[in-house]
């Protein structure tokens, strides 16, 4: 059983990472934010909502093309994820 106890505590540290990053981005603390994105993906490397995340910190910070690496792999690991912001965006 330490191996499934392993793995929920690995998850759980991503969301907690996540969770930060968001709290930080709507804080304004944009570097803080990409710093807790980057954990949460270091400890879940297919979390898709993360990188999607990270990558709209770091269009507020002007860099596109890491912006764009980061939304290119959100929506390799979740194709739906692509489409329901586009699905908002147009609602």
């Amino acid at each position: 059983m330490k191996f499934g106890y392993r793995i929920n505590r690995t998850c759980q540290k991503a969301l907690d990472y996540y969770s930060k990053g968001n709290c930080k981005q709507l804080s304004n603390d944009y570097q803080g934010a990409i710093s807790d994105f980057t954990k949460a993906i270091k400890y879940n490397p297919n979390f898709a909502e993360a990188y999607y995340r990270r990558g709209n910190t770091k269009t507020m910070l002007n860099d596109d093309e890491g912006a764009l690496s980061d939304y290119d792999k959100a929506f390799e690991l979740n194709p739906e994820l692509a489409k329901s912001i586009n699905h908002k965006k147009f609602t």
